[in-house]
């Protein structure tokens, strides 16, 4: 992209765009040509300006451009195409790993205590929705958990950067565990486990992807959306049922999920992770440690 005052000729104007990755798109297209483009923001829209005296030989060559595109329509990479960061991977799972040796180490209290009782989160401990994040029944409850939401939090993570997706991963099943409380008002329920969290980060997924193929008019298709959301529905199935005879909270698993797909889809609207900046990441991260510190703090304070 070229200043505006190297132009020797007048300009005009060869596009309007409402995102400005389009614009840039449309740009490349122009410079494969040779020729100089500029890219302004003008009542709420980017528009791609060259030179009045090539306007004609680009509005063609655009032209033939988006026909093309039209017969061969890219395919959306559904593999993260940037390095995925693991340290956060680890650390999560060196966290809940040594939580559930404190589990085991401290007994029956230490679960009573950060159990998501639903009656005592609707009476005013709230702290019980992050805790109960943190608890699981045996090993393989642990193992189980850690495999689905690590793998899931590895594909978020791109796509919010760490701190991001960490904090809204455990936002998505505190908020998840609390409607689950209100779902079972009335009636002495209790859960544990991480597997609220685990299915909002594929709630997450399922919302960023659903954003991304509305804001392409090429994918606002009604096949095109329900594919996102159709696959979500059977990893939920496959991965939220688990094993006949053993007691699974599928309310919980499903409010957890529809949280994180109204968090991704959030997330995607505000473009958060393009907003936050390594500091804002850093402090996101922190928060996260600090929310689950605070609950178990005032989980034990009790």
């Amino acid at each position: 992209m070229s200043e505006r005052s190297e132009s020797k000729s007048p300009l005009a104007e060869a596009g309007r765009y409402a995102r400005l990755p389009a614009a840039r798109e449309h740009g490349l297209v122009v410079a494969a040509l040779a020729l100089p483009y500029w890219i302004e923001r003008e009542d709420g829209e980017w528009v791609l300006l060259v030179e009045e005296n090539s306007i004609e030989t680009v509005r063609k060559e655009l032209a033939a451009y988006e026909s093309e595109e039209k017969l061969h329509p890219p395919q959306r990479k559904l593999l993260p195409a940037e390095r995925i960061p693991t340290f956060s991977l680890y650390a999560a799972g060196w966290i809940l790993s040594g939580l559930f040796l404190v589990q085991r180490w401290m007994g029956e209290s230490w679960t009573d205590s950060g159990a998501a009782d639903n009656e005592a989160i609707l009476h005013g401990e709230w702290w019980r929705t992050i805790t109960a994040l943190t608890l699981h029944a045996d090993g393989p409850h642990l193992v189980a958990n850690l495999t689905t939401g690590l793998l899931f939090a590895a594909f978020v993570i791109p796509r919010l950067g760490s701190g991001g997706a960490w904090l809204a991963i455990l936002l998505s099943g505190a908020i998840g565990n609390a409607l689950n409380a209100w779902g079972y008002r009335g009636e002495p329920h209790d859960s544990i486990g991480a597997s609220t969290a685990c299915f909002g980060a594929l709630g997450l997924l399922v919302g960023l992807e659903l954003w991304g193929r509305w804001s392409e008019p090429r994918e606002r298709t009604a096949w095109q959306l329900v594919l996102p959301i159709g696959a979500g529905l059977a990893l939920l199935a496959y991965f939220g049922v688990g094993d006949e005879g053993k007691t699974i909270d599928y309310m919980a698993h499903g409010w957890g999920f529809a949280v994180g797909i109204a968090e991704g889809v959030a997330a995607a609207v505000w473009r958060l992770k393009e907003r936050m900046t390594a500091g804002w990441q850093r402090a996101a991260g922190g928060v996260t440690l600090a929310l689950v510190a605070t609950a178990w703090a005032l989980a034990r304070a009790r």
